[in-house]
């Protein structure tokens, strides 16, 4: 292979915070080029510098062998280079072709060629492995749907270059091996892949080449067969981590919480409980209903029949507020449409459960300003929140820091029940092992936790049981000697053997 794209001495800061420091690596022409790091290590910064979003302040880009300036995303794509973001980035009351061809619409005279543009949506429909009409909206998909409509939308313009920034992250294991199927298909057609993970597995299985970045600077770029994964993360992190490490068998205490037939769209008879100090995991493949069950328990979503137990307290028709202050606490699995206020600062962000049960209460109690400000930096202190403030913009945070922030807010108002729905989805992993050390802490200390996750290797090491969905239905639960994913998936895909 040839060189295709050289990055040279890439530099840029923002404020004072150096996000690449004299970065230079080559991509190779046809090949897939992992690009790992901690979150904050500047994958996203040299990303956006790639697509025209952001300007090197010093260093230069070689295309070809020859320097290009890349002043916006129209020059990037223009030189061939496509993008597909971790973050849902779609019109939600368009339809799947209207979201194809967005600013780029087929038309003669003024007129557009609606025909022309359906064909060509379900053919690339067709291609990323989507059984859908592209007249269907995309308010209609679930969060894995729009992940591949922003492939497909990526593909549909024969990109040179083809960036992936945590693809996988809304998906689970049978879209994987549909994407990486994509991928190498792509790949097998002469188009050159930046691939963006955590998942280290992913890099391995796909990549031929892995770049990694720490604090802002190039550490190294090897071929991924020299490398294992513990060396890899030495790389990332600067010292080894282990996120496989189970948690020890516990004796449970009392019922924190108990949810008995309950029925909610498509979710049926659904009966669980879960004890003081454990961790109770939910599996299920995309669309078994496993968020709209935790949504459903927390108030989000009405129930149509059943009953909710909190702490042997029916909340039931409680409203979400009241079983916040009741003792429960939910971490969506969008941080960004549901978890945070990107109006707000971080301190905001941190002290808003806390202000909304303040003022809900009796009396109407609101918080003090110093209040707040001690609120708020507990929650930066216990988390380990990477900021400059508590003023600072929670956009301007890393995913992790971010998703910190989403779990921290609640840690101020001491829930007893604990439910995290996807928590660690599409951050590094430092950023991960602390999560998983905080879920382990608060077993620990008597709360009871629940855990949704797409990752089977994660809910190993975190869970006491897993309950495993299937249909809108709870098949089986899975404990003891059986917690393993070979039984897990059985139930998931309803195997008998």
């Amino acid at each position: 292979m040839s060189k295709f794209i050289e990055i040279e001495q890439i530099t840029k800061s923002f404020a004072a915070t150096c996000a690449l420091n004299r970065v230079s690596f080559n991509i190779e022409q046809g090949s897939v080029h992992a690009l790992v790091g901690e979150n904050g290590a500047g994958k996203s910064t040299l990303m956006k510098i790639l697509v025209g979003i952001h300007q090197p302040d010093s260093g230069r880009i070689v295309l070809d062998g020859k320097p290009v300036v890349i002043a916006s995303p129209e020059k990037a794509r223009s030189l061939g280079f496509g993008i597909v973001f971790q973050e849902i980035v779609l019109c939600p009351n368009l339809s799947i072709r209207e979201n194809l061809f967005l600013g780029a619409e087929a038309e003669s005279a003024g007129i557009l060629r609606r025909a022309e543009m359906e064909k060509k949506s379900q053919t690339i429909l067709n291609k990323v492995r989507m059984s859908l009409s592209p007249k269907t909206l995309v308010q209609e998909l679930s969060v894995a749907q729009k992940q591949m409509l922003q492939i497909a939308r990526a593909i549909l313009y024969k990109p040179r270059l083809l960036i992936f920034d945590e693809p996988t992250s809304a998906l689970m294991q049978d879209s994987v091996n549909d994407l990486f199927a994509i991928i190498r298909e792509l790949h097998q057609e002469g188009v050159t892949i930046l691939y963006i993970s955590h998942k280290l597995e992913e890099i391995f299985e796909i990549a031929d080449t892995v770049t990694v970045l720490r604090d802002g600077k190039h550490i190294g770029t090897v071929p991924i067969r020299e490398v294992n994964e513990g060396r890899l993360v030495q790389m990332m992190v600067g010292r080894e981590l282990d996120l496989s490490i189970r948690r020890k068998e516990v004796k449970p205490g009392a019922v924190l919480l108990k949810v008995d037939n309950l029925s909610a769209g498509r979710l049926e008879k659904i009966s669980f409980e879960i004890r003081a100090g454990e961790v109770l995991g939910i599996a299920g493949l995309v669309g078994s209903g496993r968020s709209e069950l935790v949504e459903s328990v927390f108030g989000i979503a009405p129930i149509s029949s059943g009953k909710i137990h909190l702490g042997g307290r029916e909340i039931t028709r409680l409203s979400i507020t009241e079983r916040a202050a009741a003792g429960m606490a939910l971490v969506p699995e969008d941080r960004q449409l549901q978890g945070l206020v990107f109006t707000m600062t971080l301190g905001q962000n941190l002290t808003l459960p806390s202000v909304a049960i303040g003022l809900s209460s009796v009396g109407k109690r609101a918080l003090s300003r110093s209040r707040e400000n001690s609120l708020g930096h507990q929650a930066m202190q216990s988390l380990k929140i990477v900021a400059a403030g508590l003023d600072t913009e929670i956009q301007s945070l890393s995913g992790g820091n971010q998703q910190k922030a989403v779990i921290g807010k609640w840690f101020l108002v001491n829930p007893n029940v604990f439910i995290l729905d996807e928590p660690t989805r599409g951050i590094d992993v430092g950023a991960k092992a602390e999560i998983h050390r905080l879920i382990r802490k608060m077993a620990d200390e008597g709360k009871a936790i629940v855990v949704v996750s797409s990752e089977l290797p994660e809910l190993l090491a975190l869970s006491d049981r897993v309950l495993v969905m299937r249909g809108g239905k709870a098949i089986g639960e899975v404990y003891g000697n059986k917690l393993c994913e070979e039984e897990i998936m059985k139930l998931a895909v309803g195997s008998i053997g």
